[in-house]
């Protein structure tokens, strides 16, 4: 089993330094689309953003933090793309136990990785199944959606389609954090209305509801 697992990250690392090698070579393969994140992005299906083959590249990555996904971006520099979609930051606050204070400085530093060119995306945390981080994440996200507005990354809030009163609904996840097929479609969704390769988007840095 041991064996098995390790085979499939090998694997999956050796793909993604192929499709990343494969991106500053041929036009064939440059994304419209780069993502970013941590396991909601890694277990999302962003391909039907893109409108042909390869659209799409996604660095995310399980159980990253803010700074390992500024990390990940840095893996696709000089790999130009439209629009960046990024989500990340329930690890720091749940797994790190860090404050929104310190999330909000880590985020800089990612921000100024998106800022770099093109359009960029973040969507913020979404709540958990557990009332009792309600209010950090919400703190967090006010932080966060800030420094967005700062660098002119456009803002996506799931909260009022995937939560009710600061608790995740029932059908929108299988374990309390990560995201349904449901939950993937309605990210899509609210995504469709701000990826450039869509028509009637939003302006730069307003929030997609």
């Amino acid at each position: 089993m041991a064996a098995s697992m390790a085979y499939a990250i090998a694997n999956g690392m050796t793909r993604r330094r192929l499709r990343l090698a494969l991106a500053r070579k041929s036009r064939l393969f440059s994304p419209r689309v780069i993502v970013a994140g941590d396991s909601l992005a890694a277990c999302c299906d962003f391909r039907p953003l893109a409108r042909r083959p390869f659209g799409v590249l996604s660095v995310a990555k399980g159980g990253a933090t803010l700074r390992e996904i500024a990390g990940q971006l840095s893996l696709t520099k000089g790999i130009k793309a439209r629009s960046t979609i990024v989500d990340g930051g329930l690890n720091d606050l749940l797994a790190h136990e860090a404050s929104p204070e310190q999330i909000a400085r880590d985020f800089r530093l990612l921000a100024s990785q998106l800022a770099r060119g093109g359009e960029a995306i973040f969507t913020l945390m979404p709540h958990v199944a557990d009332r009792a981080h309600a209010d950090r994440i919400d703190e967090a996200n006010a932080l966060i959606a800030a420094i967005c507005r700062e660098n002119g990354v456009a803002v996506i809030d799931l909260n009022p389609r995937v939560s009710v009163d600061g608790v995740r609904k029932a059908e929108m996840t299988d374990d309390g954090l990560h995201f349904t097929p449901g939950a993937n479609a309605l990210w899509i969704d609210a995504l469709r209305k701000v990826v450039s390769d869509y028509p009637c988007r939003p302006a730069r840095g307003c929030d997609a509801r």
